[in-house]
């Protein structure tokens, strides 16, 4: 059997032939992600496959860091959250709560007050016709809608499922709610989730049709899949309606991808593409799972998946300067070298800007570059519609926007914009400066030599100096990031080590040390007082630039690094070679009254049946049956045929007491 594989991510798209009875990848190609319209980097991507091989595949499978960009960027469409159950006036003094799990943006909050049955003495529907008049209006401004109600589990999520189907009459926008895809208790991370997985229906929506189309331009009317955050793969359909599920989509088909390719047992996999770098861990031939939901950039999640460190680095990490000294930001840019394959102005105006530098700054040479078109959004200002106005014909450079729009560099009315998607940065990236040492030679470096010799001058070194500069910057950065996994790994209690600050320190000292135990290794003299940091683990490279830089990090962590063939191309690899597994949870309550049992609650789908504390078994069946109809349900989405399944219960008890406070049981199909 042969299938294709494909991956989207920031920079480039990649699609690969793989053959399921031979466990070999038959034929490999790579084209440029286009933003603008998935539709073509995807067509070119494919087009790089031998013919006859793409007209015998059975089934196509796609991983994509789309998603994951977005969650680490705080980008995705403008989506609003409506919160049952919250009291308004109480929002304000919840802020700091909501910004610790994402959250920042208290616009996209609207409440509406309810009082659960089952939870408060005198429950309370929300004002249903209330909602119902005003929704258009409140929603005016929004691409998607999510829906999350406080206490679900006290009425089966009634209010929610209410809500939903008001707003979808009402409505003409996607509309999720949180209690199809979380089973958490935890409910600011249940309204995190909701809220990405709103912002990302439509981005990811785009993505599915751009692959249907492409398919159908070329006769393959064949199952469609995709792999999610824990490994699995699953219909498109079923993502499209769930893309919070997918946020660690290209990560997990890396690992996937990359222990496939390596034939390693046990190992870390560090998977660099042009937006980030994301650290996996594979023991046994198995992804280590995560614990406790997805952490991704500033979201805390209830998304299940694999553990992976993600950070912003990559190929197409900006460089800056300030006050002479060189860093990188988490912020993806267009290479400039890129940017001026595709627009005949950029190299004459990086030419003039050379020549006027008397008072040059990093960000003279970086080009605002128009993505979408907003003209028909709501929503907007006019300083922001105006900006767009002014890059629709070609991208400028940011002092010529402000000048264009008669305002100041700093008073650019971008950031919103930027954070939309509607507009992207280009600017000097380590993709160049590989550029200029030979290293990647799929474009011309002539735009990244004339900015390669202003940021020289901004950062008072020679122009040939500057690239190994950047690959120091990589490399530290990298460093870092794989020694707080390795710490993370070896001290799980010790919470102070997932923060990256607090560890700097310690990690600078070790890495200062291991420099010089590899470069000067005549003067380096290992003692008790010398800080080492080693992993006992190869390091698994993947993606298109990780070959550059992880061997010399590896030397510097004492271990090896393994950098497989096709390791360009894992995700994609990935995402075909990848399993089909669904999980369904419910958990039934333990009810209480004062410190007395006195039965148990079983929610579904908005109803709740109580059992008498001697009825504890009957309770456990019915929920059985739940448990059974839902993962068939879940089975069947996840084109999963034939279903081996299997369903265990597990009383949750408060330690040293023995008293219950729920039975959850979890439903496994494969």
């Amino acid at each position: 059997m042969i299938g294709i594989g494909i991956d989207t991510g920031g920079t480039c798209t990649d699609a690969v032939i793989y053959d399921f009875d031979r466990g070999e990848v038959l034929a490999a190609g790579k084209a440029l992600t286009t933003k603008q319209n998935l539709e073509i980097g995807i067509a070119n991507a494919l087009d790089t496959l031998p013919p006859e091989l793409v007209e015998k595949a059975e089934s196509v499978a796609l991983s994509t860091t789309l998603a994951t960009n977005a969650s680490l960027e705080n980008k995705g469409a403008r989506a609003k959250l409506l919160l049952i159950g919250f009291q308004g006036a109480l929002m304000d003094h919840l802020k700091e709560a909501f910004a610790s799990y994402g959250m920042t943006d208290m616009t996209r909050f609207i409440t509406l007050e309810a009082r659960a049955e089952g939870v408060f003495s005198h429950p309370m529907d929300p004002d249903w016709e209330a909602l119902r008049a005003n929704a258009p209006e409140m929603f005016a401004d929004c691409d998607s809608v999510g829906i999350v109600q406080v206490y679900p589990r006290a009425n089966g999520g009634r209010f929610e499922l209410t809500a939903y189907k008001i707003l979808q009459e009402e409505l003409d926008v996607p509309v999720t709610i949180a209690y199809d895809i979380s089973n958490e208790v935890d409910i600011m991370k249940t309204c995190a989730g909701t809220l990405l997985n709103a912002m990302l229906i439509p981005l990811v929506s785009e993505f599915m049709e751009a692959i249907r189309h492409v398919c159908a331009g070329r006769g393959l009317n064949i199952p469609i899949t995709i792999i999610l955050s824990n490994g699995t793969m699953v219909p498109s359909e079923t993502a499209r309606q769930f893309p919070v599920e997918t946020i660690l989509c290209g990560p997990a088909a890396s690992v996937v991808g990359g222990s496939v390719l390596a034939g390693e047992t046990n190992g870390m996999v560090v998977d660099m593409g042009g937006t980030t770098t994301d650290i996996a861990i594979v023991r046994d031939h198995i992804p280590a799972p995560a614990t406790g939901g997805i952490k991704i950039g500033r979201w805390r999640t209830m998304v299940e998946g694999i553990y992976v460190d993600t950070i912003g680095l990559g190929g197409d990490s900006g460089v800056k300067c300030k006050d002479h000294i060189l860093s990188l930001d988490a912020v993806r840019v267009i290479p400039l070298s890129i940017l001026s394959e595709e627009y005949d102005c950029v190299l004459p105006r990086l030419n003039l800007l050379t020549a006027q530098k008397s008072h040059a700054s990093p960000y003279d040479l970086e080009f605002y570059v128009l993505l979408k078109d907003i003209s028909g959004k709501l929503g907007y200002t006019d300083e922001e519609r105006a900006l767009c106005e002014a890059l629709r014909e070609k991208p400028l450079i940011i002092s010529d926007l402000a000048e264009k729009l008669d305002c100041e560099k700093r008073r650019l009315p971008a950031a919103r914009l930027e954070s939309d998607g509607v507009i992207i940065r280009s600017g000097l990236t380590p993709t160049d400066m590989m550029l200029l040492k030979g290293d990647f030679d799929l474009y011309d470096p002539a735009a990244a030599r004339i900015a390669a010799k202003f940021m020289a001058d901004l950062a008072q070194c020679e122009p040939e100096e500057l690239p190994d500069k950047v690959y120091e910057l990589v490399q530290r950065k990298m460093y870092f990031a794989l020694g707080r996994v390795i710490l993370g790994q070896r001290f799980p209690k010790i919470k102070q080590f997932e923060d990256a600050d607090y560890l700097a320190p310690v990690l600078d000292a070790c890495y200062r040390q291991a420099v010089q135990r590899v470069d000067e290794p005549e003067n380096y003299e290992a003692s008790e007082g010398v800080l080492e940091l080693t992993c006992r683990l190869p390091l698994i490279g993947v993606g298109a630039p990780i070959h550059v830089f992880l061997p010399r990090v590896a030397r510097l962590l004492g271990t090896r690094a393994v950098v497989p063939a096709h390791a360009g191309v894992a995700n994609a690899l990935g995402a075909i070679a990848s399993r089909r597994m669904a999980v369904v949870q419910l958990r039934i309550q333990a009810i209480y009254e004062q410190t007395v049992l006195v039965g148990y609650a079983v929610a579904e789908e908005g109803k709740r049946v109580f059992f008498k504390r001697d009825r504890k078994a009957e309770a456990v069946e019915y929920a059985r049956e739940i448990v059974d109809r839902g993962i068939r349900k879940k089975a069947e989405l996840s084109g999963i045929a034939d279903p081996l399944i299997e369903i265990t219960v597990e009383d949750k008890t408060i330690t040293g007491t023995g008293l219950i406070v729920e039975i959850v049981l979890t439903a496994t199909a494969k």
